[in-house]
């Protein structure tokens, strides 16, 4: 009988710690970020833009595999290039040309568009001067 109780008793438990364990993943999805809200001003990076970057082009821009030479895995390494994010100027940041699929620039990502309030949002956010916030 003890012995019953205590298969129980440990069969319960890995349940519990398992359900427990898959409850606290904090990684994003798309749908995650389906949800931002992009403001017309005072965009974050750290609460809208990174998100966008991490589920739509940090798999292709990375330390590990930055296609075209860009990394947009952090602030500091997606800003390294003025070129690709000219802060103040989202008419002359080629990212924008990218997202906005302007050519002659291969639009990203290639295989769908983002959404328009993440555009925007990006848009404002070089536009205000591309802060780490």
């Amino acid at each position: 009988m003890k012995n019953h109780i205590l298969k129980y008793f440990i069969l319960i438990s890995l349940a519990i710690i398992t359900f427990i364990a898959q409850s606290c993943d904090d990684s994003l999805t798309s749908t995650d970020i389906d949800n931002i809200v992009m403001p017309d001003s005072n965009v974050s990076y750290s609460m809208h833009v990174a998100p966008v970057f991490e589920i739509k082009c940090v798999p292709c821009h990375n330390s590990q595999k930055s296609e075209a030479g860009l990394d947009l895995s952090s602030w500091v390494n997606a800003t390294r290039d003025p070129t690709v994010i000219f802060p103040g100027s989202d008419s002359t940041s080629i990212l924008v040309f990218t997202i906005e699929r302007i050519p002659p620039y291969a639009p990203m990502p290639p295989n769908e568009w983002l959404k328009r309030n993440h555009i925007n949002g990006i848009r404002t956010w070089i536009r205000e001067g591309a802060q780490n916030n």
